[in-house]
């Protein structure tokens, strides 16, 4: 493969992925203006949830459970099993999992646990196809759903809260939009539905897929321990401010994102070390970019979007965008430990340690520094978890 093979796989996922990422992002500027700091992280007595702790619900959920996507990438990619054998259970573990789900929630009381089972249902589904998409480099497949969710959903929350200001309807058109996605997608797949259940096939995406949704579930812990911890030393107007410099300060895994749409299908050819090289240099050139702008442009950046009440966000974002820029490659080979080599408890277990770093060390700086205290201990973890990867690529990977 040609160095700009790879270049062009980037840049055609970029121009996709920022259509579907900048519709992210209005989404939350949209729900941050309509309901304000509280509106951002306030669950009232009421029941009326709101946005940023059910996103963070429904994506923690769906780190463990939607990751599975990784065994459809590695079964269809690297060993090469027919679609036939392995489609059926993108429904079946799908379904496998709701009751377990609604069991949790009927524990838990979480007022809104019926929007959370119906938005698992049809992104499950689709993030397991996005696993297959992998595996056969299908990269339109992959980047519509990706992206395309994202788009509905700033629609479809921008049409709801113009109509009414009501969290329930911000809530609503998430999971509206992964059912339009669904209803597109599903049909182009039905052929490959048959009532077989293959147990081989099960064996392996247990085998190897537990350790992936083990692994994401506990980077997901990783990413937001700190926002948790926030919520509970601190009032629910703080935690819809840092919910906004976890935003900005997340914007480099959107880069992450559309670099990864486009190479991890790579990761089954010849030149899979090349392109996994490639695609961290070309990361940390977009990353770099990004900074040097936010810390430039950034309090009016904020205060455009966010309106100044949202101006203490500034420095808690720019740490967090520099510490997820030293993170994201640590994912990058983590994808290609867990797709092209299989090896994926080694993710888990680095995963595992870094989280419980950070929760110690968060604990103790956001008693003492506020929302700069949370945003230094993804530093200081972020750093750690990179240095450990760096390690285990030159010693194992490089050669």
């Amino acid at each position: 493969m040609q160095y700009n093979s790879v270049i062009g796989r980037i840049f055609a996922s970029f121009l996709l992925k920022f259509i579907g990422s900048l519709s992210g992002f209005l989404t939350i500027v949209i729900t941050a203006r309509f309901l304000g700091a509280e509106g951002r992280g306030f669950l009232g007595a009421e029941g009326r949830g709101e946005v940023a702790l059910f996103l963070n619900l429904l994506n923690l959920i769906l780190a463990f459970t939607s990751t599975f996507s990784g065994s459809f990438s590695y079964i269809v990619g690297n060993l090469r099993y027919n679609l036939e054998r392995v489609f059926n259970f993108t429904l079946l573990l799908t379904i496998f999992f709701m009751p377990i789900l609604a069991l949790g929630f009927s524990i838990f009381k979480y007022p809104f646990w019926h929007y959370i089972l119906i938005a698992f249902l049809f992104a499950n589904v689709l993030y397991y196809i996005e696993g297959i998409g992998y595996g056969i480099d299908n990269f339109r497949l992959v980047n519509i759903i990706r992206n395309i969710p994202s788009v509905l959903t700033f629609i479809l929350t921008f049409l709801l809260l113009s109509y009414k200001n009501s969290v329930n309807l911000a809530i609503s058109s998430q999971v509206l939009a992964f059912f339009i996605v669904f209803l597109f997608i599903f049909p182009d797949f039905i052929k490959f539905l048959n009532f077989k259940f293959d147990f081989e096939i099960l064996k392996i995406i247990l085998r190897h897929g537990t350790f992936i949704g083990l692994s994401t579930a506990t980077t997901f812990l990783l990413y937001r321990v700190d926002f948790f911890l926030i919520d509970k030393f601190y009032s629910k107007s703080e935690l819809g401010i840092y919910s906004v410099a976890i935003s900005i300060g997340e914007i480099n895994f959107i880069i992450l994102s559309f670099i990864t749409s486009a190479v991890v299908g790579r990761f089954f050819s010849k030149e899979a070390k090349s392109v996994l090289k490639q695609s961290v240099i070309i990361l940390w050139i977009f990353q770099l970019i990004g900074i040097i702008l936010f810390f430039l442009f950034g309090r009016f950046f904020i205060e455009l979007l966010f309106t100044k009440h949202f101006l203490d966000a500034y420095l808690p974002a720019l740490i967090i965008l520099i510490s997820t820029a030293i993170y994201n490659p640590v994912s990058v080979i983590a994808i290609y430990l867990n797709v092209r080599l299989g090896k994926s408890y080694i993710p888990f277990v680095i995963a595992l340690f870094s989280l419980t770093f950070k929760f110690f060390i968060a604990l103790f700086l956001i008693k003492h520094f506020y929302l700069i205290g949370a945003s230094l201990s993804c530093l200081f973890a972020y750093t750690l978890t990179f240095s450990i990867y760096a390690f285990i690529y030159f010693k194992f990977i490089k050669n």
